[in-house]
């Protein structure tokens, strides 16, 4: 494996992500070959047009990207676990535990990847992963429209017909039973998320306010900002935040019981191929330069310390950590949630469907 040495220094200038100065340091991965899952969308087309030509010229290697979602990508390890193809997965925080379970992924080799060392604690899973980018989950409103401070008002008549709730389909459907759990309960986040089994009569209650679920949270960002409906729950920010730095008449607010942590991750293949060279591109994805750059165009928070963003930019993130914490950014226990959530979903079905 390689040393701390053998990582070249990206730097970011008018050009965009730079190439280091020194090539010979990197000749040990030249003419090598990596395939890696990444997100599609605004933030896959990021990595591919920006960070992975930089990295390609910076090691004279070829990084093969095929974009998907958490899901398909842990689908796409499982289908290939006894002869891997992919080296590095992108997938959310919810699915690490179950990779882990499952064997799918490997513990990262800290001394090979010298970039966590700025990682924030929380965001590096037990050694089994890294964030590479934290979004916020709260409400998402029209601007026209005075949010409440609690999440407890979004149950009043004055909001009949008129949210947007999240579908059972999507991750932050799990942040809104939450919720639910914590106003029946009386307890926080950290508490409630194990007493949901108990709230669903509270789910319920909330029926009558509900316009429609929705599933894709860029199209509800949308319809919100057009009036279509005054509040939407909950979703992260990184879908809503775009359309706000644009002009659009949306944005999000965060009430008083707390927010949500939208965690993008990396991952590393258990036995992929090359696998010094996908070490070598997660310590790239952790890298000063590349996270500011990146964080500035998807509008998401580093998990790293130290990186300086404009005023400006910093209406849109939760960072740094202290911000997070002053938030009441809160991760739940993915390992208890995946036990559950397909009962919940069915019960969310339930509700809603008719």
């Amino acid at each position: 494996m390689m040393t701390r040495r053998t990582f070249g220094k990206l730097t970011l200038g008018a050009a965009g992500l730079a190439a280091p100065l020194v090539y010979s340091r990197n000749s040990w991965a030249a003419g090598k070959q990596i395939q890696i899952g990444i997100w599609g969308g605004s933030q896959g087309e990021f990595v591919k047009k920006r960070i992975i030509p930089a990295f390609e010229k910076d090691f004279d290697c070829r990084i093969v990207a095929e974009e998907g979602f958490t899901l398909a990508n842990v689908g796409k390890m499982r289908a290939t676990k006894d002869n891997p193809k992919f080296s590095v997965m992108f997938i959310d925080d919810v699915a690490i535990p179950i990779c882990k379970q499952e064997g799918l992924i490997a513990e990262l080799p800290k001394s090979d990847m010298p970039a966590l060392a700025n990682l924030y604690p929380r965001f590096g899973f037990d050694g089994w992963g890294s964030a590479l980018a934290i979004s916020v989950a709260g409400l998402f409103h029209n601007t026209e429209v005075t949010p409440p401070d609690s999440y407890a008002a979004l149950w009043g008549p004055e909001y009949a017909g008129k949210l947007k709730l999240v579908s059972p389909k999507n991750t932050p459907s799990v942040f809104f039973l939450i919720v639910a759990a914590a106003l029946k309960t009386g307890k926080p986040f950290a508490e409630a998320q194990y007493q949901i089994d108990g709230a669903f009569d509270k789910v319920a209650e909330i029926k009558a306010n509900v316009q429609n679920l929705f599933d894709n949270g860029p199209q509800a960002a949308n319809e919100v900002a057009q009036g279509q409906a005054d509040i939407g729950l909950l979703e992260l920010s990184k879908y809503v935040y775009p359309y706000t730095a644009k002009g659009a008449p949306v944005t999000m607010s965060f009430p008083k019981e707390g927010s949500f942590a939208g965690n993008n991750c990396q991952v590393l293949v258990k036995n992929g191929p090359n696998q010094d060279l996908a070490v070598a591109f997660m310590n790239r994805m952790l890298e000063p330069a590349v996270q500011k750059a990146f964080s500035e165009y998807a509008f998401t928070a580093p998990p790293v310390s130290g990186i300086e963003f404009s005023n400006e930019t910093l209406k849109y993130l939760a960072y740094p950590v202290e911000e997070m914490d002053k938030r009441g950014l809160f991760t739940p226990d993915w390992e208890f949630i995946n036990a559950n959530r397909s009962a919940w979903t069915e019960k969310m079905n339930g509700i809603f469907a008719v």
